[in-house]
C-alpha cells in the first residue's frame, strides 16, 4: 500500500500533461501511487500516459471511454490503494513539496483534510493569488470548517482514504466538487490549512467555466440545494439561507439567458424555478434579508422578465 494516490484525470490536455506530471513525480515526499485516467483522450494523451507508466512504477494508468472528470475520477477511485488521497487536475501542477507539506501538517495534527494555498495562472504564465485562507499552519475544528465553503474545489486537499472509500463525484454534472465538498466536511472532525502554495492552477480561455452561458451552468443550482438542504440538517441555519441567496443570484442569470421559448430551456427553467420556490419561500421569512432584498427576490419571483430588465445579465462570481 502506498502512503498516498494521487489521481488526475486526463481529457486534451497534451501540451500540459507533461507539466502536470513531472511536478508530481518530482515530489519531495516520494511514497505515493500516480493515478493517470486517460478518459477517452482524442489526442496524444493515452500514449504520454503510457510512456510515463513504463518509466515510472508509480504511475498507474487507466484508458477508459470518455465520460467526463467525475467519471474519471471515480475509475481511481474505485481502484486506489494509497492511505491518503489528493486530487490534481491535468492542466494545473504542484510545488514540489506540496505532498510533504499536506502530508506534515495533517499527521502532525490529528487532521482529517490539509488544505493548501492556491495561485492562478494564464496561458501567459501570469501568476495571481486565488485562494489563500492562511498564512500559516491553522487548525479549524467542528463549525469552523464551514469557512471554507466558499473554495469547495477538491484539488489542493489531502484526505484521509476512509473519506473517500464510499463517496463518489457526480456523473454527467459540472461543479462536481459543490456537489461533494460539503459530503466531505461531514466526516471531518478536523481540518488543517497549511499556510503554504502547494498549488498552480490555470485559467484557459478555452473552458467552458470561462466561456458564454451554458445551460449547464444551471447544474450549480442543485449543487447548492443540497449544501442548504445538508446545512438546514445541521443546525446551520445562517448558512443555509445564504446557500439560498446563492441560488437566487443563479435562477437570475438563467432567466436572463435562457430562451423559455425553447422547449428545452423552457423545461429546465421550470425545473429550477420549482427549487427557486422552496428558497423564496424562507428567504421571504428570514428577518435578516432586506426589504430591498426580499423586492428583488419577488420580483424574480412573479415577474422575472422585469428582473432581467433592472438587473441585466451579469453573472455572479464562480463558485468552485
Amino acid at each position: 500500500m502506498s502512503l498516498i494516490s494521487v489521481i488526475v484525470p486526463v481529457y486534451q490536455v497534451e501540451p500540459y500533461l507533461a507539466r502536470c506530471v513531472d511536478s508530481i513525480l518530482g515530489q519531495t515526499l516520494p511514497d505515493f501511487e500516480l493515478w493517470l485516467v486517460d478518459d477517452g483522450s482524442p489526442d496524444g494523451c493515452p500514449a504520454l500516459c503510457d510512456a510515463y507508466a513504463a518509466r515510472d512504477g508509480r504511475v498507474q494508468v487507466i484508458h477508459k471511454e470518455n465520460g467526463g472528470l467525475s467519471s474519471a475520477r471515480n475509475a481511481a477511485l474505485d481502484k486506489f490503494n494509497g492511505r491518503y488521497v489528493c486530487f490534481a487536475d491535468s492542466d494545473d501542477y504542484l510545488a514540489p513539496d506540496a505532498l510533504e507539506t499536506m502530508y506534515a501538517a495533517l499527521t502532525e495534527t490529528g487532521a482529517d483534510v490539509a488544505v493548501g494555498n492556491m495561485e492562478a495562472f494564464d496561458e501567459t504564465g501570469a501568476v495571481r493569488e486565488f485562494y489563500h485562507p492562511a498564512e500559516e499552519r491553522t487548525v479549524l475544528e467542528g463549525d469552523e470548517m464551514l469557512s471554507t465553503l466558499n473554495q469547495p474545489c477538491a484539488p489542493n486537499r489531502l484526505y484521509r482514504a476512509e473519506i473517500y472509500r464510499e463517496l463518489r463525484f457526480p456523473e454527467e454534472r459540472l461543479y462536481e466538487d459543490v456537489f461533494v465538498y460539503h459530503k466531505v466536511l461531514a466526516q471531518c472532525r478536523r481540518m488543517v490549512l497549511t499556510g503554504k502554495t502547494g498549488y498552480y492552477y490555470m485559467i484557459r480561455s478555452d473552458s467552458i467555466m470561462h466561456s458564454r452561458y451554458d445551460i449547464r451552468f444551471t447544474d450549480i443550482i442543485y449543487a447548492i440545494r443540497e449544501r442548504y438542504e445538508w446545512l438546514d440538517s445541521v443546525g446551520q441555519h445562517t448558512l443555509a439561507d445564504e446557500a439560498r441567496l446563492f441560488i437566487y443570484s443563479r435562477v437570475a442569470v438563467a432567466y436572463a439567458h435562457l430562451d423559455p421559448h425553447d422547449p428545452v430551456h423552457r423545461a429546465k427553467l421550470e425545473e429550477i424555478t420549482e427549487i427557486y420556490r422552496d428558497c423564496y419561500r424562507v428567504l421571504m421569512k428570514d428577518g435578516s434579508v432586506s426589504a430591498k432584498q426580499k423586492l428583488r427576490l419577488w420580483l424574480l419571483y412573479r415577474l422575472p422578465a422585469v428582473h432581467t430588465a433592472l438587473f441585466g445579465r451579469k453573472m455572479p462570481p464562480a463558485l468552485g
